[in-house]
């Protein structure tokens, strides 16, 4: 079951507005591979031709030292080649334009980048050590027949010991594909949901990986991550986990979640729970926030979050 893709899609969309999106260049790519442009050309007012050498091949335009990338240079909100840096391409088959276009054979294969954002990341000297590089070459191992058990627990030992730069991306990935979560052992959810109640400074990395944690309704969860409401103090975490807190336990969430009320002392931390409980948008949550302190900020704030008639009318009617 796919919970949290509809579940945290609104808490999400701000960052992916702006954040990385390289699983879906790899996973749509027709070739991947590390190169460098090496050269460029001018076909008309509209085109330019990059001619981008392979220095690894990792997916697709295996045997071909180097590609042509179709490039529209007007179009400000695409990917292009950057000249002299080793990169990772993510491009799709552009054969059918380069045909219409009447472009010359001896320029072939003919490729388009991919437009996801971070689909062409700067790749470090030491290609093996390069994390990029070590996701994109798991991914293209995968494809290529590599057990779908290996593939897994390589990604969940990136998710939870892999670099800044692609751990949330890793993480992203496993939620998005329920086969490869199936293959994780006990000790890989351990170590995941340890991770996830244990980071307090990647936001965005430690709601990924309540997504992905939720997705396989592990028990004791939600306790689990409410113990990091307070600690960190982002508001886009407190969503997340009440949002969850629904999914897994319904109209109880308000309980589950009130429950950490009991243990706290902090204003901070009361203030976290009470928007996760608004969050949660239940019946149950309503009523006990009806009942709280009504010149208190913290219910007002957590009456806020939840999306109904009646507690936005009370935010009025509180101001």
């Amino acid at each position: 079951m796919r919970l949290l893709p509809v579940l945290c899609s609104a808490l999400l969309l701000a960052s992916a507005a702006t954040g990385q999106s390289l699983r879906r260049g790899l996973v749509d790519a027709d070739a991947v591979f590390v190169g460098r442009q090496v050269g460029k050309k001018p076909h008309g007012d509209a085109l330019a031709l990059h001619r981008v050498q392979v220095i690894e091949h990792l997916r697709g335009a295996d045997g071909y030292p180097a590609v042509t990338v179709i490039d529209w240079p007007k179009l400000s909100l695409h990917n292009r080649p950057i000249p002299r840096q080793s990169r990772l391409y993510c491009l799709q088959d552009a054969s059918a334009i380069a045909q219409r276009l009447g472009l010359p054979e001896s320029g072939a294969p003919y490729f388009k980048m991919v437009g996801w954002s971070g689909s062409n990341p700067l790749i470090g000297r030491d290609r093996d050590q390069d994390p990029i590089v070590r996701f994109a070459r798991v991914l293209a191992d995968s494809e290529n027949g590599t057990a779908t058990v290996i593939t897994a627990a390589a990604l969940a030992t990136m998710a939870v010991n892999g670099d800044a730069s692609v751990r949330t991306e890793v993480t992203h990935y496993l939620t998005e594909r329920g086969d490869l979560r199936g293959k994780l052992s006990g000790l890989h959810w351990n170590q995941l949901t340890a991770r996830a109640t244990g980071e307090v400074e990647d936001v965005d990395y430690k709601i990924a990986l309540a997504q992905l944690c939720a997705e396989q309704r592990l028990d004791g969860l939600v306790d689990a991550l409410a113990v990091s409401l307070g600690p960190v103090t982002d508001p886009r975490y407190a969503r997340c986990v009440g949002r969850i807190a629904k999914v897994l336990h319904g109209e109880q969430a308000t309980r589950v979640l009130a429950d950490r009320l009991r243990n706290i002392g902090q204003t901070k931390d009361r203030s976290m729970v009470l928007m996760a409980i608004g969050a949660t948008n239940t019946q149950s949550a309503l009523d006990a926030l009806m009942q709280m302190d009504d010149k208190d900020d913290a219910v007002v704030a957590a009456l806020k979050e939840h999306r109904s008639r009646r507690a936005q009318n009370a935010v009025r009617e509180r101001r």
